[in-house]
């Protein structure tokens, strides 16, 4: 039994003993400012960490990064060390006329590196981020945003210039959008409020989608979740889900075509619809106000309700 208990302690400690070598890790950060001419294309990118981009004063973009570089994989503690002050001395900021790069490595320095940016940059910014792995923000811009990351939620507020956005497991909320918006998730809600008209394009695999404030085209795609959709159907919308209800909602003057089925629930309206085809079980096609574009929808199982 005592060589049994040695034994298991013996394991215990050594199980730590590892994982306290796994995680050792340098630490470090840099601030660094920089003058740019506008309109900024900025262009940032980390393999594992956080981004967060807001809008600060004219004329120059302010960088503070975080760093984190683990061991293992070949590199020692003391190389870990190194490479943190390295990062603090000479950080990855590039600029090329009015185009900042910020975070692109080179493929040595890239391993077990964990960066996380906050910068502030002029209002007329673009921006390209990109993450493996953590959150991204995006505020108060009028540029264009292109933000991905593998895992971790995005979020976007005030956003003047066209928007496309994915996380491969994540929410998106973005709020105050002005222009056209893309975004998906592999699994997450998707949240959505547009303040002029654009096309809209928003799919999760699993998830809730609510998008408001729409004023041309919209497609909406969710394996298993709910959409609801609040605007004028400016240009067609195409609304589909696996298993789950759909909303959408319609100003009482629109003038709109409907086609809309689903295969297990209700479907329900508020307008007065001229119908045309076969009448069946679950299924409603006509036209609202003489037609107009029109306004697609399909759930496997799930209730359908315009008003």
């Amino acid at each position: 039994m005592r060589w049994e208990l040695r034994l298991l302690a013996a394991g215990v400690l050594s199980t730590f003993s590892f994982t306290c070598a796994l995680a050792q890790q340098a630490t470090g950060s840099f601030d660094r400012t920089v003058t740019v001419a506008e309109p900024v294309a900025l262009d940032v990118t980390t393999g594992s960490g956080s981004i967060t981009i807001t809008r600060g004063a004219g004329g120059q973009v302010v960088v503070h990064g975080s760093i984190r570089v683990h061991t293992g994989s070949g590199r020692s503690a003391a190389e870990a060390e190194a490479l943190a002050r390295s990062l603090e001395m000479d950080p990855p900021i590039e600029v090329v006329g009015s185009t900042v790069r910020v975070g692109h490595l080179e493929e040595e320095d890239r391993r077990n590196v964990s960066i996380t940016y906050d910068i502030s940059v002029p209002a007329a910014t673009s921006v390209v981020s990109r993450t493996g792995s953590g959150d991204q923000s995006v505020s108060e811009l009028s540029g264009s945003v292109d933000a991905r990351t593998g895992s971790g939620e995005i979020i976007l507020a005030g956003i003047e210039g066209a928007v496309e956005v994915s996380t491969g497991s994540g929410d998106i909320n973005a709020e105050r959008i002005a222009g056209a918006f893309n975004g998906s998730t592999g699994s997450g809600s998707i949240t959505l409020a547009q303040t002029a008209s654009g096309a809209v394009a928003v799919a999760t695999g699993s998830g809730n989608v609510s998008v408001t404030g729409v004023q041309g085209a919209a497609r909406a795609r969710t394996g298993s979740g709910r959409i609801a959709i609040d605007g004028v159907p400016g240009g067609p919308w195409d609304v589909e889900t696996g298993s789950g209800s759909v909303h959408l909602r319609v100003p009482a003057d629109a003038a709109f075509s409907l086609d809309v089925r689903t295969s297990s629930g209700s479907v329900e309206t508020s307008h007065a619809v001229t119908m045309a085809g076969t009448i069946a079980r679950g299924t409603l096609r006509g036209d609202v106000r003489g037609g107009g574009s029109l306004v697609h929808v399909r759930t496997g199982s799930g209730s359908i309700r315009v008003e």
